[in-house]
């Protein structure tokens, strides 16, 4: 069982307030391999952490920032079943009434003790990088187009051109969805939040893996039904039915 707790950074150096939260990941394995890459991927984690302190600080004195700046980061916990996890964590960045924000996901198997991709979610003769920009653009060409009266047509063009999806791309998934995660500085500086593009696992079920098929959609729609056989059967006898005589 993995067990992940929160953590948090919180100081001040100057004018720049810290409130960083970040995951700890702690599992109930007597296996020292099992731990040794826990611990890396804690390391890798508070990494990413003191990366982003570090780039704020460097920014603030380097660009001669005058005001206050409010570095967070918050994650959350969208995927936690049979030793697989999926976690986004948000970095933000506030100086003013200006928003910059990157994610990062952590997306882990513990059974095999490795790092989850994009290639391990769908089959290996599917070009996923095509489909899942074809669920994606649609959504894409309307933010754009909420902002293009504020851009020349050049720009808009340019912008377009630049988003796709690769190998390495920013995701996470929750059992019922996979998202695609696209930070606001990768549209365009007039985008001040990130984005996040769900695709449902219903739709794309027969391009899954067998991997992801087992322990991630199929693992989710299991407990997904034994939780509602239970909600069943407490309103059965909440009522003062008999279970039996219902079926």
């Amino acid at each position: 069982m993995i067990n992940i707790a929160g953590k948090l950074i919180s100081n001040k150096v100057n004018n720049i307030r810290f409130f960083l939260n970040y995951p700890k990941i702690d599992i109930e394995e007597e296996n020292d391999h099992v731990q040794k890459f826990v611990e890396l991927v804690n390391k890798s984690i508070k990494n990413e952490v003191d990366i982003f302190e570090e780039i704020v600080i460097n920014t603030y004195f380097e660009e001669n920032i005058i005001g206050n700046v409010n570095a967070i980061s918050e994650f959350q916990i969208a995927f936690n079943r049979g030793n697989i996890i999926s976690m986004p964590m948000e970095f933000t960045q506030i100086i003013g009434l200006t928003d910059i924000s990157h994610i990062y996901s952590y997306n882990y198997d513990f059974n095999l003790m490795k790092k989850i991709t994009l290639n391990d979610i769908f089959k290996q003769d599917i070009y996923f990088e095509k489909i899942i920009e074809s669920y994606v653009m649609e959504e894409i060409y309307e933010i754009l187009d909420n902002y293009k009266s504020n851009m020349t047509y050049g720009v808009y063009e340019l912008m377009m051109e630049a988003i796709y999806i690769c190998d390495d791309q920013v995701f996470y998934f929750n059992g019922r969805e996979l998202v695609i995660c696209i930070s606001s500085f990768e549209l365009t500086s007039q985008v001040d939040n990130l984005i996040e593009f769900p695709i449902s696992f219903k739709k794309i079920k027969n391009i899954l893996s067998d991997y992801a098929l087992r322990n991630i959609y199929l693992y989710y729609i299991l407990i997904y039904c034994v939780k509602n056989i239970i909600v069943e059967i407490k309103y059965t006898y909440k009522i003062g039915g008999n279970l039996w005589e219902n079926l």
